[in-house]
């Protein structure tokens, strides 16, 4: 009852919209495949994909059902993963490595370009569970001011979920310890599926101003 409550009102705001698509045997069989040729030896593989079906959803039946995590990166030649200083979904600082549960999220910071990108990256993350399949809803959004090129080519790492904490969301997870990753694919903007609906904002706007105006008004 509570989760369809979320969803109604969820749907009534300008949230991008994903569900975990149902795949069909061939495709479990072919992801299965590389799971085993690539990802469960563990020793960092550049994984070969050559399926004709989007990476986001590979990635994300990989975490549904291998124990994984992901992270995205503009760096294709990490060994391992150190922990560093952060700031969790909440505001709450810690030095940890992060992944997250959720393949679209990670992608955003895969492919922005941030060794020339200037300004804040304002993103929302948010999933559902139903008895059928998780409804997911994003926010994302740059400067609109940045005059330089906002994306570039990227590398999505699959770490093991083992590892891990929850974070300071459902979908974010942390690890206060080094992590070797057990295999990555390399992904293009063109591999995100919301790269044509990246909002942009006004850095002099205040942050929850930015976010409820996009949310309610589609603004």
């Amino acid at each position: 009852m509570i989760n369809r409550l979320k969803i109604l009102i969820f749907n009534q705001l300008h949230f991008l919209k994903s569900n975990d698509t149902p795949l069909c045997q061939e495709l479990i069989k072919q992801f299965d495949t590389i799971h085993k040729q690539y990802i469960a030896e563990g020793d960092g593989s550049l994984i070969e994909y050559d399926v004709d079906f989007p990476k986001h959803l590979f990635l994300q039946y990989l975490i549904n059902h291998k124990e994984v995590l992901v992270h995205g990166s503009n760096n294709p030649d990490i060994e391992i993963f150190e922990p560093r200083n952060q700031t969790l979904a909440n505001n709450k600082p810690v030095k940890a490595v992060f992944a997250a549960s959720d393949t679209i999220w990670s992608f955003y910071f895969a492919i922005i370009n941030k060794s020339g990108y200037q300004g804040s990256l304002k993103n929302l993350c948010f999933s559902i569970p139903t008895k059928k399949e998780v409804k997911r809803f994003y926010y994302f959004s740059v400067n609109q001011d940045f005059q330089g090129e906002y994306w570039r080519n990227g590398t999505m790492y699959i770490l093991p979920k083992d590892s891990f904490i929850q974070g300071g969301s459902k979908e974010e997870w942390i690890c206060p310890e080094k992590v070797k990753p057990l295999a990555k694919i390399n992904v293009t903007p063109e591999d995100f599926p919301f790269l044509n609906q990246v909002r942009k904002h006004d850095e002099n706007t205040p942050h929850n101003k930015v976010v409820l105006t996009a949310l309610l008004w589609n603004k």
